[in-house]
């Protein structure tokens, strides 16, 4: 027994000493100020308290992102350059965002009841959900070129054609609180 704690200390005096010798290494190559170091990075947003909900790419190479409180939808740059665009119906609670086939980027107004449509340059279009105060949520590309999106409060999933033509489903059982849809590798969509 002897003889297996003196090894297990060994390999663990070893451990210690490569670690310490790696740590110097990488403090020596300048670690950790080289870019191989900075994992991330964070850009306050422009508005306070905005309530962050959802990003997305957008086709122009940008980040998207919903401001559900400040009531904008907003554009980052990888770069961090910060744009904020304000959606036409206040407090309409801008939810999900997702890159639409258009190359444009759709997202919910859960408070609205609408639909909006952002092009890559900040010009936003608004389509209102047929069935009253059914809070939009969840939204995505389907495999059809349309855009589904989920009907919070509603119990119903939508359909929006890239020409605003909106379509909805009612769920067969009670109510869903479905608050999201997610697009499969297969051409199918389900809600969540």
């Amino acid at each position: 027994m002897g003889t297996f704690k003196n090894s297990m200390l060994a390999q663990r005096c070893a451990c210690a000493l490569v670690g310490a010798l790696v740590a110097v290494l990488l403090i020596a190559l300048g670690w950790p100020n080289s870019a191989a170091a900075q994992c991330f990075s964070e850009f306050p947003v422009l508005t306070a308290n905005s309530a962050l909900e959802n990003i997305t790419v957008g086709a122009d190479g940008n980040l998207w992102f919903t401001e559900r409180y400040a009531n904008n939808i907003g554009r980052i740059t990888t770069a961090g350059v910060i744009s904020e665009f304000t959606i036409p119906t206040a407090s309409s609670e801008p939810f999900e965002i997702t890159a639409g086939p258009d190359g444009a980027l759709w997202f919910t107004e859960y408070n609205g009841n609408k639909i909006g449509r952002i092009t890559t340059t900040g010009v936003i279009t608004e389509f209102t959900v047929p069935t009253p105060g059914s809070g939009p949520q969840g939204i995505t590309a389907g495999p059809d070129g349309a855009l589904w999106f989920t009907e919070h409060q509603g119990n119903k999933i939508g359909r929006i054609t890239t020409a605003g033509a909106i379509s909805e489903f009612t769920l067969r059982v009670g109510p869903s609180n479905r608050r999201g849809v997610l697009r499969h590798s297969r051409p199918t969509l389900s809600a969540s």
